[in-house]
């Protein structure tokens, strides 16, 4: 499609849509097209499908670098967010050893109490058989 459009013109017809377009203002779709023009040659832009003036009309690499610029602050939350979660895992790991070591610390002092059960049964039997005796 040929288009007579210059840069300053993507500014203008923009309506303050950030990114890629997916309709006009007037509620048509947009399409890609590329300029055959001497000053934008191959170059792609997204236009209204009424390709009426006061229509959207911007230019591709416009459009994308605004989806980047909007991209840009998720990511850095999210890398926030995963760096978080990581040092929650190692708290985590750190939580669970102790609970380990304690669980061993337990089944520890729990043969222990077995063993002295198992003591006091067998001196409370003896007691029982040399008494009845």
């Amino acid at each position: 499609m040929s288009s007579d459009v210059t840069s300053e013109s993507s500014t203008l017809a923009t309506f303050d849509i950030r990114g890629i377009p997916r309709k006009c203002v007037c509620g048509s779709r947009i399409t890609t097209f590329t300029a055959d023009t001497v000053k934008n040659p191959g170059r792609p832009f997204y236009r209204c499908l009424t390709q009426r003036k006061n229509h959207l009309f911007k230019w591709v690499e416009d459009a994308v670098l605004e989806e980047v610029e909007e991209a840009l602050p998720k990511i850095a939350r999210l890398e926030a967010e995963v760096a978080k979660g990581k040092s929650d895992v190692e708290n985590l790991k750190g939580v669970i050893t102790e609970l380990m070591e304690e669980v061993v610390t337990t089944k520890t002092k729990l043969k222990r109490c077995e063993v002295k059960m198992k003591i006091v049964c067998v001196v409370i039997s003896l007691i029982s058989i040399g008494v009845v005796n």
